[in-house]
């Protein structure tokens, strides 16, 4: 959804968790993963094949936080994904939001250590689609 004088959000467009996990769902199913929501603190949705499992923390934009709490926000979900790569250390941990310019600022500030860990990202575009880092 396109968004332009939205007086919380500075973004372009918007999506809800709800939007992005289908996105997500959506995409890594024409993959050939199955996929089913997590009970799991920290893993919303996770997709399996014959060769990966993805346990997946997913954000949407669609918030009233304001720039300190959305951040707050954006640090528990890593920190919840990484709680659960303890529990399942030969799990891929992916990283879903929005595309947005300040979700890609947050990501960028910690683009080493994702590397690093091997946190996949998913960015998905207002269209649907899906980019991965």
């Amino acid at each position: 959804m396109a968004l332009h004088d939205h007086p919380y959000i500075s973004d372009a467009f918007v999506l809800n968790k709800r939007e992005v996990i289908k996105s997500v769902e959506a995409y890594l199913l024409r993959e050939g993963y199955e996929t089913g929501i997590s009970n799991e603190k920290g893993v919303d949705l996770t997709a399996t094949n014959e060769y990966h499992t993805l346990l997946i923390a997913v954000q949407g934009n669609m918030s009233e936080l304001d720039e300190k709490n959305s951040q707050d926000e954006f640090c528990l979900k890593f920190v919840d994904l990484l709680k659960s790569h303890e529990k399942n250390p030969a799990k891929t941990l992916v990283l879903a939001h929005p595309d947005t310019p300040i979700y890609r600022e947050k990501a960028n500030k910690i683009k080493h250590a994702l590397d690093d860990l091997g946190i996949v990202r998913f960015w998905i575009k207002e269209d649907g689609t899906i980019e991965w880092e």
